[in-house]
């Protein structure tokens, strides 16, 4: 067996938005029944519903003469389909389309698998089953709508409102398979422990052992974060289990270990692949002679008695061992794992410095870029009427572009056959009209520029550009129908913006957190935030941990993790340049008292009233008076008032299971708001407002200049109505002071006269 060293760094190998959460089924007890047998011989059926699986909302709009769309399903590796699936549609028809010839063409993988005919009574519904010999070989497989509406409309046009057709979220793709274990290979990594083609994906199970060390609790939160990461259009199924592998839940099980610190998991770990492959007894000999390689081993089985589901064994040879290993499996060098169920791991070189706010997705940090910059190509619009050509802006939350400097140099080519008297280009940002151009040349137009600016105050952490191109035909449309492909409109690729950013925030505020994990996140690899957890875990503790772990993988725009984690109370030193995220229960909160938070806090974990809140049902409840409920809030440092924290708390740490019961299917930072968010049951979510939120960070010079004059622009007006005043009374005093001094002359001439 060679011995490999990861020495390079590597691209990360998957990216993109994750929707991770806790589980309906942590509520089993913390001793559950041993995983039971399955069968891998048994014909299952399952079915893939547009809606429910593959998460498409509403029904699929088919509008128009000529219409397409589209939508995409997986079928994982373990399923050994048998015979051909079938595709079983609930389509609903506009009144107007003749029967004879609106049809509905079906294309499976690129090439057409069914025609039906759209002649069904338009009161009703009709199903439609179609069998899809598929073609893709990796799981992955898209099916396209094509439909061909037709009306008896003397003069009918491609976007008469009438030509429609809809495919119902119901409609599902039906697989009939047999169950097949799954390859045991590292280098494919994280399957099958997370796979996005799974329509059912298996429990993660977080095997610590019953006094585990930070290394192993690390370890734990480095692959929570990455397999929440990953797999982002699904929920995640994550459980933290202590002790014995024979009680674990059903699942997939990773195995966090130290061969320097025996656990009931590292001895069981060690007789399942003593029962395994000759490359995995090889392995079970190193964990018992001790003769690790410098970081550790990494190990692929079956679990007993589950055929269906793996064990990854993280066997670090020290605590600095078992944290190389997670960082490698959560890491950009994840794509060196080689083919095998086995390796070892030598040496694993520290991470180059990530650089900071930059972040995938989101507007580079330069002033001005383009739209290559952002990943984007030309866009077009094309056929009567044109269309809209969509652009996303994210920017990190605490960039605000400064007001009267935002610019748009859009580069744009029209068509030819486009009327020059009514087709034009207009620009939105966030809904808001920017500004718009006449499309008035006969003959077209390519690369011209057009100079906006922008309204900065419509701008924020997800903006999107609208380019709207409306495009007539310079003669009455005929009855044809067509698309009128000549008729297009671009927006080309080298379309510049410049924004001028302020860098600063306005926190707490739990509802930036999920753009990024902001403020944790500034750096991709979340290298400047700290988890606390108290001197003795509980099991629910570390739960709450793997999940908010898992949660940030999620909305992390970096493909890497090195947050750090302490077990006890932080010192101020400690926390020098970091943010913090700690996790404590108890009637007391004695790790908040001891870290000095409680005085900054909304609630009191003692009991005592704190901030009152309005419930959405009318009443008003005290926050910290309350045992029943766990808390998230967000507050800056009293000691470091650039730096923030996230503090979770709950009377009874078990609270902490009612936030993965209450979130099932929906992610917990996309529920988080204000600078509290109290969770009660799981209709009973209710926020502190930021009503008092505080600037942190590098705040502009010109925002601190002009909060005076902001702020009290009414005594500015006063002033001027004052200083008009005064100086109206003073011209009036002069103006009569020059007329009696006028009339005193005259009276001194008459008298000398006289």
């Amino acid at each position: 067996m060679s011995t490999r060293s990861f020495l390079h760094p590597v691209l990360g190998l998957l990216a993109g938005a994750l929707l991770v959460t806790g589980s309906a089924a942590i509520a089993a007890a913390q001793t559950a029944a041993p995983a039971p047998q399955e069968a891998a011989d048994t014909l299952l059926v399952r079915d893939i519903s547009f809606g429910t699986d593959l998460a498409r909302e509403g029904d699929m709009a088919l509008v128009g003469i000529n219409a397409v769309n589209s939508v995409r399903f997986g079928i994982p590796d373990y399923w050994g389909v048998q015979g051909d699936p079938e595709l079983h549609l609930q389509v609903a028809r506009s009144a107007m389309l003749i029967p004879d010839v609106s049809a509905i063409t079906v294309w499976a993988d690129g090439r057409p698998v069914g025609t039906f005919p759209l002649d069904a009574d338009p009161a009703e519904v009709d199903d439609i089953v179609i069998k899809l010999p598929l073609q893709a070989e990796n799981g992955y497989h898209t099916l396209q709508f094509w439909a061909y509406h037709r009306s008896r409309l003397p003069c009918e046009l491609s976007d008469h409102p009438g030509l429609w057709s809809r495919i119902l979220e119901s409609s599902f793709v039906r697989v009939r398979y047999l169950p097949q274990t799954p390859e045991l290979s590292l280098s494919k990594w994280p399957h099958p422990f997370r796979d996005d083609r799974d329509p059912d994906p298996a429990r993660v199970v977080l095997l610590l052992p019953q006094d585990p060390s930070v290394e192993e609790i690390k370890a734990a939160g480095y692959i929570a974060s990455y397999l929440g990461h990953i797999s982002g259009w699904r929920p995640m199924d994550l459980y933290v289990h202590q002790g014995s592998l024979r009680t674990a839940p059903a699942g997939h099980v990773v195995v966090v270990a130290r061969a320097d610190a025996p656990s009931a998991g590292l001895s069981e770990l060690r007789a399942v692949l003593e029962a395994g492959s000759p490359e995995l007894v090889d392995a079970a000999e190193m964990i018992k002679s001790h003769k690790l390689p410098a970081a550790g081993l990494l190990t692929l089985s079956a679990r007993p008695g589950s055929p269906m589901r793996s064990i990854l064994g993280l066997v670090g040879k020290t605590g600095k061992g078992v944290v190389d290993l997670a960082r490698l499996l959560s890491g950009e060098e994840v794509s060196r794992l080689p083919v095998g169920a086995t390796e070892k791991v030598e040496t694993l070189r520290a991470p180059a410095p990530m650089e900071a706010r930059r972040w995938s997705n989101t507007a580079p940090p330069e002033t001005s870029f383009t739209l290559a910059d952002l990943g984007l190509e030309d866009r077009m619009a094309m056929g009567y009427h044109g269309g809209t050509v969509s652009i996303p802006i994210n920017m990190v939350p605490d960039d605000h572009p400064v007001p009267g400097s935002a610019r748009l140099e859009l580069m744009y080519s029209y068509s030819a056959q486009a009327d020059p008297t009514n087709s034009r280009l207009d620009v939105f940002l966030n809904g808001a009209a920017v500004g718009g151009v006449a499309l008035d040349e006969a003959d077209g137009r390519n690369h011209v520029k057009l100079l906006l600016e922008l309204p900065v105050h419509e701008m924020g952490p997800e903006s999107r550009l609208d380019i709207r191109f409306a495009l007539l035909q310079k003669e009455e449309p005929t009855c044809i129908g067509e698309d009128r492909e000549h008729l297009w409109g671009t927006v080309h690729s080298d379309t510049r913006l410049k924004l001028p950013r302020d860098r600063w925030a306005r926190i707490p505020d739990l509802s930036l957190i999920r753009y990024g994990a902001y403020p944790f996140g500034l750096l991709p690899d979340l290298s400047e935030t700290t988890f606390v957890l108290p001197s003795d875990p509980d099991r629910t503790e570390l739960q709450l941990f793997a999940w908010l772990a898992a949660e940030l993988g999620r909305v992390a725009r970096g493909n890497r993790f090195a947050y750090e984690l302490t077990v006890g109370p932080i010192t101020k030193e400690q926390t020098e340049g970091r943010d913090m995220i700690v996790i404590d229960s108890g009637p007391e909160g004695s790790l908040i008292q001891k870290m000095g938070l409680l005085d900054s806090m909304s609630f009191s974990p003692k009991g005592a009233p704190g901030v009152s809140l309005a419930l959405a049902s009318g009443g008003m409840v005290a926050l910290g008076a309350d045992p029943r409920v766990a808390y998230f809030e967000e507050m800056i440092l009293p000691w470091n008032k650039d730096r923030g924290a996230l503090v979770a708390y709950a009377a009874e740490p078990t609270l902490f299971e009612r936030v993965g019961r209450c979130l099932n299917g929906s992610p917990l930072f996309d529920r988080l708001s204000g600078r509290v968010t109290r969770v009660a049951s799981c209709t009973d979510l209710a926020a502190v407002p930021t009503s008092e939120a505080r600037v942190i960070g590098e705040r502009p010079v010109r925002e601190a200049a002009y909060e005076p004059i902001r702020n009290n622009y009414w005594l500015i007006l006063a002033g001027i109505a004052l200083l008009v005043f005064v100086a109206l009374v003073l011209r009036a005093f002069w103006l009569a002071l020059g007329r009696s001094d006028s009339y005193d002359v005259e009276d001194d001439l008459e008298g000398e006269a006289v």
